[in-house]
């Protein structure tokens, strides 16, 4: 059903009233609105992400790569976003195990007089592996990543050895074969211009 024209008017004149956030944490905070969980976010480092750790981790790609085109660095970037996501991956499985360790102890506790610590990730692994569960979810995005870095690994890699097989033209006219040209093309030149 479409809205009126009143309320349309409302609308506007309740946006042209906004001035957006004010602080730095606010405006942060905004450009996360449409962030759900950051797994497969555009914003590669996330605030509690060290961010020095991530352009130390760019420059150690660009540096082994050596990006010679545009897209080869975009290649590399890309790269280096997937390898930081798949790392960020694998400390929300960890951290989904041990939350879930901490939730059983006291069950655990009380119904076993010594369960080996393997047990309890077992059990914790058990709790989390439904069809709709988070660790679930996790490993969909997880396997989707790791084809990603791969296909992009290998894009960079034929995009880079094709570079090195196109062999690379002179910078420098070579005088002898444009003499050699010219005095072939020169006798035609003059038949063409006397006709």
């Amino acid at each position: 059903m479409p809205s009126s024209h009143r309320k349309i008017a409302s609308a506007r004149a309740n946006a042209a009233k906004s001035q957006g956030p004010a602080t730095e944490t606010g405006k942060q905070s905004s450009a996360l609105n449409a962030l759900a969980h950051g797994l497969t976010a555009r914003t590669v480092v996330l605030f509690n992400e060290s961010a020095d750790q991530y352009q130390t981790q760019l420059h150690d790609y660009l540096d082994h790569f050596r990006p010679q085109t545009k897209p080869e660095s975009d290649l590399v970037h890309q790269l280096a976003a997937a390898h930081w996501r798949l790392a960020r991956y694998a400390s929300v499985e960890s951290g989904l195990l041990e939350h879930r360790m901490q939730e059983q102890e006291e069950r655990l506790s009380r119904d076993y007089d010594d369960i080996p610590d393997n047990h309890r990730l077992a059990i914790a692994f058990d709790a989390l592996s439904g069809s709709h569960s988070s660790l679930a979810l996790l490993n969909r995005y997880q396997a989707r990543l790791h084809h990603e870095y791969h296909r992009l690994l290998k894009m960079l890699t034929q995009m880079q050895l094709a570079q090195a097989r196109t062999p690379k033209l002179p910078n420098e006219p070579n005088p002898a074969s444009e003499h050699s040209v010219l005095a072939e093309v020169a006798p035609f030149a003059q038949l063409t211009n006397n006709q």
